[in-house]
């Protein structure tokens, strides 16, 4: 039996399996990547020294299923019945290994913000974008591309908390979008692959290299939105977050992976025990007395809420 280590940022991940390679094969591709923040595939002999979690992996002809979970120690132990992981045929095992990986950052102070992407902007310092599926994240994040902007994350975005002030430090890096805003609003990005729906995939390390330094010397954070945005709509507006409604929408975004939120085959579990969530709630707490006054809805159409939040026509 090998070892797929699997490391992200400071987390390190032990999956014990006699389907190693397949295991390798299955995580070592774009869907993995789109989801789960940036990350390293080693595949070893033996046991790897101090890991955060072991997964032992035993392989199914069908189906996913979680067979035992235990949390008490270091590092947590997993076991899973399933086949190996492949886009379209068997993802249940991306967003859970996703979702373990979650729950380890955040006992580590950092925490993976969901349906969230993020890029630099003109005055260096990060632009954070928040919003359900469909409300304009990865449009705005091609525009953004296409613009000359530094994309910094596209689905998920790891922020470090244990350091002197809040940084983004890691995040996924494949971008994927509709083809549509390429006649609606003259974006044009490379190329890498398409999804079997024909959006567009672009891999933000191959046209962006300096994306990994950025994230690796963390990237400080001007302002957050929260995005509804649709083709239909005319022109932007914005309108500040107040009050309760701040961390109770933080709260969201910074939990829903941890547990559970975000929907995977048959059902997902929940890792909130407390020695996860204390650390996202001290987090949320940091970010709603920071970013108060820098957090705000926005609404439009994409190309003209661009404008509005990177400051584009102000000078």
């Amino acid at each position: 039996m090998n070892t797929v280590l699997f490391r992200s940022g400071p987390v390190k991940i032990a999956i014990r399996s006699v389907i190693a390679d397949e295991i390798s094969r299955g995580l070592n591709t774009s869907f993995a990547r789109r989801y789960i923040p940036d990350f390293t595939l080693e595949t070893v002999s033996g046991e790897p020294d101090d890991p955060d979690a072991v997964i032992n992996w035993e392989s199914s002809s069908a189906g996913f299923k979680v067979e035992e979970t235990d949390l008490s120690g270091r590092p947590e132990e997993y076991t899973v019945k399933t086949p190996a992981p492949a886009p379209y045929v068997n993802e249940a095992p991306y967003f859970f290994i996703l979702q373990v990986l979650s729950r380890l950052y955040a006992k580590k102070n950092m925490v993976v913000f969901t349906d969230t992407v993020s890029f630099v902007g003109r005055d260096g310092e990060a632009i954070v974008l928040m919003g359900y599926p469909h409300s304009g994240k990865s449009t705005i994040t091609a525009i953004a591309l296409h613009k000359g902007y530094i994309p910094l994350t596209t689905e998920n975005t790891v922020i470090d908390f244990s350091r002197a002030e809040p940084l983004i430090s890691g995040g996924t890096s494949i971008l994927v979008y509709d083809p549509v805003i390429k006649d609606l609003y003259g974006v044009s990005t490379p190329v890498h692959d398409r999804t079997r729906h024909g959006y567009v995939i672009v891999d933000l390390d191959k046209v962006v290299p300096e994306r990994r330094d950025r994230l690796g010397r963390g990237v400080r954070i001007s302002r957050l939105y929260v995005l509804h945005c649709s083709f239909s709509s005319v022109g932007a507006d914005q309108k500040p977050i107040r009050g309760r409604k701040i961390r109770k929408t933080l709260w969201y975004f910074a939990t829903a992976l941890v547990k559970g939120v975000d929907y995977y085959d048959p059902y997902p579990l929940d890792l909130g025990t407390v020695d996860a969530m204390k650390p996202i709630g001290k987090a949320i707490m940091r970010m709603s007395d920071e970013y108060g006054c820098r957090f705000f809805e926005v609404y439009g159409r994409h190309d003209e809420v661009f404008k509005m939040i990177t400051g584009i026509g102000e000078d």
